[in-house]
């Protein structure tokens, strides 16, 4: 089974045209002062048992934060695609635990929106 920032990657991908760019896990240096484009980070923020029983865990959480860097100046930060993004985790049987207020990076000027998603796996054994 694929990684959770993998899983979402694939989820998310080709899908939002507003998005210029998809990163797993790091920025790459040369991507971390532009701002003349919409970049997505997914990262990995929980990876771990839960719903214990019978001495064992029965399901396994997984979660990913999803940090999307607005271009700058352009007024792409729509209420409309950060919805679709939510729904489309949602419809895929993610919870959505999280969506932060935007804000404004005192550096480069972007705008920035933050969402924590995750979803329980059942174990199967045999």
């Amino acid at each position: 089974m694929d990684l959770p920032s993998v899983q979402a990657l694939d989820l998310i991908k080709g899908k939002f045209d507003w998005i210029d760019e998809i990163y797993l896990e790091s920025l790459p240096e040369e991507e971390i002062d532009l701002t003349d484009k919409t970049v997505c980070l997914i990262t990995e923020w929980i990876n771990e048992p839960n719903i214990y029983a019978n001495r064992t865990f029965k399901r396994w959480q997984i979660g990913v934060e999803v940090q999307i860097f607005y271009k700058k100046d352009s007024g792409t930060t729509t209420l409309d695609g950060e919805i679709a993004l939510a729904d489309l985790f949602k419809r895929n049987d993610w919870t959505i635990d999280q969506s932060k207020t935007h804000i404004k990076d005192p550096d480069t000027g972007q705008v920035t929106k933050v969402f924590y998603f995750s979803k329980d796996l059942t174990i199967e054994r045999n």
